[in-house]
């Protein structure tokens, strides 16, 4: 019998990441010979995909390359020791579990959320864990999930629009983690609030 399936963003929805993201860009900046950037504006590439951080960043376009490679070097140093759930997620996680399939669905890299879900001891809680797929939108990665696992019932859950904008795009629920990097109009697009 199928169960129902909550899908969850990863960053500022399980993982409070914020402390990660600023550290990889600042050691990937600093390895480039850059100036550093304030965190208010490193804190923005926080949902956005790898590709887009380069454009909110305002990088020259012919470093992008070299950026996205050294941010993914420094994200992958510094997970072991930066990456932390929010407090009570470990719990919840565990609650849920007991009636719904746990999912991910993330712009987030494949090496990254593998790295993340063993360091944090759940790389066996979630049924599926989708990352960034190159020339997809989340909205679309979510549908691929949906079409392949045909659940019973579901809900996306996120702290982002395009969390919330993925969901609705197939026409589920959403929930608002409000606890999240996203801001008040972002959460109000969510049909309801955590």
């Amino acid at each position: 019998m199928k169960r129902p399936v909550i899908f969850f963003d990863w960053d500022g929805t399980i993982a409070d990441s914020m402390p990660l993201c600023i550290g990889e860009i600042s050691l990937a900046l600093q390895r480039m010979g850059l100036p550093a950037l304030p965190d208010s504006k490193l804190m923005e590439c926080n949902g956005p995909t790898y590709e887009e951080s380069v454009a909110v960043l305002g990088l020259p376009q012919e470093r992008g390359e070299e950026f996205l490679r050294l941010r993914k070097e420094a994200e992958m140093e510094l997970v072991p020791t930066v990456q932390r759930f929010f407090p009570g997620i470990r719990e919840m996680l565990e609650e849920l579990q007991t009636f719904a399939d746990l999912a991910i669905v993330s712009n987030g890299l494949q090496e990254y959320l593998e790295l993340s879900t063993r360091v944090m001891h759940v790389e066996d809680v979630f049924t599926r864990v989708q990352a960034h797929i190159p020339g997809k939108n989340k909205a679309e990665a979510l549908g691929m999930l949906i079409a392949d696992l045909q659940p019973e019932k579901c809900v996306m859950v996120g702290d982002r629009l395009g969390d919330f904008t993925a969901g609705k795009a197939n026409g589920i629920p959403t929930v608002a983690a409000c606890y999240g990097f996203g801001n008040e109009a972002e959460y109000a697009q969510a049909d309801y609030r955590a």
